[in-house]
């Protein structure tokens, strides 16, 4: 409670104890939400008729929620981005959000 209170200043803003309890409950949910996949993910080249198995890869995210993911814990955020970048292909495109290997694919 201490360092949410330190890092959004809730109290200090005159937000009243039950909204500043659902903030924290949001951020948890967001932190929980946080991923970690490994594997293959098919992807669709130009030059074959059917998509193709990539590389095996490693996907840490927590989707689209780096603004407050990064207010919270910098470096997480710096992680998560960095790992986004890594799979990023030759024209550009970041694959941030997907399954990779059989066994999510299979679902």
């Amino acid at each position: 409670e201490g360092r949410f209170e330190e890092t959004f200043g809730l109290g200090r803003k005159g937000f009243p104890p039950p909204q500043r309890r659902f903030a924290q409950a949001a951020l948890s949910d967001l932190l929980g939400g946080v991923g970690y996949f490994h594997g293959r993910s098919l992807v669709q080249s130009p030059l074959q008729e059917r998509p193709v198995p990539a590389p095996d890869a490693a996907l840490f995210t927590a989707g689209f929620h780096q603004l407050l993911l990064a207010r919270w814990d910098p470096a997480l955020s710096r992680e998560v981005i960095a790992h986004w970048l890594d799979l990023m292909n030759a024209e550009g495109w970041i694959p941030r959000e997907q399954i990779l290997g059989e066994e999510a694919r299979a679902k």
